[in-house]
């Protein structure tokens, strides 16, 4: 594992202690470990397939940034500069791409 972020809270979908854990891998898969607790890692759901995509990623975190209630919107800075949310992420399926700041490199 590359990068450790930040759970999203579900509360709404699950439990109040419950969180999702999205990772990624050096070799450039996307996992999200659903229902994630203080007592333990959740189910592992692959998001993506190993492409060469994610070994770009620099920092990952996820939040409710459109205001919808859920934390289900996932902000990746990659290695050029570019920031990118994907809002409305579900647990094995990217949400919808918004590039919110331009590769600088």
């Amino acid at each position: 594992m590359r990068t450790v972020n930040t759970p999203g809270r579900r509360p709404k979908l699950g439990r109040q202690d419950e969180a999702d854990l999205p990772t990624d891998y050096w070799r450039g898969t996307l996992d999200n470990y659903v229902g994630t607790t203080t007592s333990g890692l959740g189910g592992e759901h692959r998001i993506l397939d190993p492409n060469g995509l994610w070994k770009h990623d620099a920092a990952m975190t996820t939040g409710d940034f459109t205001g919808n209630g859920r934390t289900d919107d996932l902000v990746i800075r990659w290695s050029d500069g570019e920031t990118t949310m994907y809002a409305d992420t579900l647990a094995n399926q990217l949400g919808t791409e918004h590039m919110l700041v331009a590769a600088t490199s």
